[in-house]
């Protein structure tokens, strides 16, 4: 019997510990991810609007002169009571940012005097240019700093989604780890038996050895599991992007990201929507991506979010 414990004692401690970097760790990097994915597909305006009220709900208010609240611009002033800051906003994923932005902004806050200064991007600070910020007084705002402050401020819709796709994912991969985890535990004990039986001071009960059959089935039941590769995922994109090309009403459909299709669509989005879940879901693997809807220009319709089915 001391081997079966052996094997249930690893399954449980392979399944628990996977189980909380999956849930802890890795949902949270998904959730993350998505989330910066989905402010980088924001406009200009509307990405610094929101850094501009989480400043504010830090109490650092936009300072304005004249007519320089309407033009379009990457750094603002922000004040606390006597106080002033400069904010730089760089906007879009690409963004790799070493020490020389971080610099620039440096110098920017000493010639205007200001307290310190503050980066918001949804790129990513390089390790240069968090040492050249934390040397000078800046502070960096990217990745899940970023998320954290602007998280509360996004579209109800979008934030739910968001969340429900990561704890999905987290789901179903503890799921595939929890059955990897048995299978482990049943390898473990079918060669702990095996040596008791060939090694061991006396024969094994047959009731000890008959439990052993079970690790071929806990195998099936991982192999049975089947994801597409990333290739057939990406060939699956490429053939909805084309359908969706000839689908009425739609302008074109582009993949900004592997979770997120951008439909640029010229008419009604409710008559239009049918016809393009009609396309995504053909592919279940794709069926749960989030869809951006872009209105025609000159419409007054915001962009849109949405979900051809949930998890």
């Amino acid at each position: 019997m001391l081997f079966w414990l052996s094997g249930l004692a690893i399954t449980l401690l392979s399944g628990i510990a996977a189980s909380l970097y999956l849930w802890l760790v890795r949902r949270r990097n998904d959730e993350i991810a998505s989330g910066l994915h989905a402010l980088s597909g924001l406009r200009w305006r509307e990405f610094s609007k929101l850094v501009l009220v989480a400043m504010q709900r830090r109490g650092l208010s936009l300072e304005t002169r004249g007519d320089e609240a309407r033009d379009p611009r990457s750094t603002f002033t922000l004040r606390q009571g006597e106080r002033h800051w400069q904010l730089s906003c760089k906007h879009g994923s690409a963004y790799r940012i070493g020490a020389a932005p971080v610099e620039e902004l440096a110098a920017s806050v000493r010639l205007s005097g200001a307290a310190g200064g503050i980066l918001a991007t949804e790129g990513r600070v390089e390790k240069e240019g968090h040492e050249a910020a934390r040397s000078r007084n800046i502070e960096v705002l990217d990745g899940p700093a970023l998320w954290d402050a602007l998280k509360p401020l996004i579209e109800d819709d979008l934030r739910h989604d968001l969340v429900q796709q990561a704890k999905a994912r987290a789901r179903r991969h503890i799921g595939i780890a929890w059955l990897a985890a048995f299978a482990l535990g049943a390898v473990v004990s079918t060669a702990l038996a095996n040596w008791w039986i060939n090694e061991g001071p006396r024969p094994a009960a047959p009731a000890e050895v008959a439990p052993a059959t079970t690790a071929p089935a806990a195998t099936q039941a991982v192999d049975t599991y089947h994801e597409p590769s990333e290739a057939e995922l990406e060939d699956q994109r490429l053939a909805i992007s084309r359908e969706l090309s000839h689908t009425p009403g739609v302008i074109r459909g582009v993949w900004q990201t592997r979770l997120t299709l951008t439909v640029d669509y010229d008419g009604n989005p409710d008559a239009i929507w049918p016809r393009i879940c009609e396309q995504v879901e053909r592919y279940p693997a794709l069926r749960t991506v989030r869809v951006q809807l872009n209105p025609p220009k000159g419409s007054t319709d915001p962009i849109r979010w949405r979900q051809c089915k949930n998890m």
